[in-house]
């Protein structure tokens, strides 16, 4: 490797840049260190503020706005007096239409009651003709026998 040390005296020191400003690029073309800044300067005169202008003259009321949402509902009134009542003519047809759709409502459900009769009983005729044809089965089902178990090793 090359020594790279210098024999001899250095020359001079050269001129110093600018305050506040970068100095000259050095030999590989890099801009030198900036140079040192001033001092701070003095603080300016600690005097009062200046005091605040009179109010102006108030301006005109703009457009109203929009309604808000809709508020909950209030408590209810006191009720109001009792209307006249319908003449019994005026009740009548529909007292007579009362009547007929009862009338109607009533032989319907003792015609479906006199059909649940009549199947409950049929039912239980094929149900009886069923249990005389399944007693001679049963005659020729052999009885299962519960085995005892016999200890053997009792001498």
């Amino acid at each position: 490797m090359a020594d790279d040390t210098r024999q001899g005296r250095p020359g001079p020191q050269g001129p110093r840049g600018k305050v506040g400003e970068a100095g000259r690029p050095g030999p590989q073309g890099h801009p030198g260190k900036r140079g040192p800044d001033g001092a701070r300067g003095k603080p300016g005169p600690q005097g009062s503020q200046g005091k605040a202008g009179a109010q102006g003259a108030r301006g005109e009321q703009g457009p109203r706005g929009e309604a808000g949402p809709q508020g909950p509902t209030g408590p209810k009134g006191e009720p109001g007096p009792p209307g006249q009542l319908p003449s019994i003519e005026q009740v009548m047809p529909w007292l007579h239409l009362i009547f007929d759709a009862w009338e109607d409502h009533r032989r319907m459900r003792e015609r479906e009651a006199a059909e649940r009769a009549a199947q409950e009983a049929a039912e239980l005729e094929a149900a009886e003709f069923d249990d005389d044809d399944n007693d001679d089965d049963d005659d020729k089902k052999k009885k299962k026998h519960k085995h005892k178990h016999k200890d053997k090793d009792k001498d």
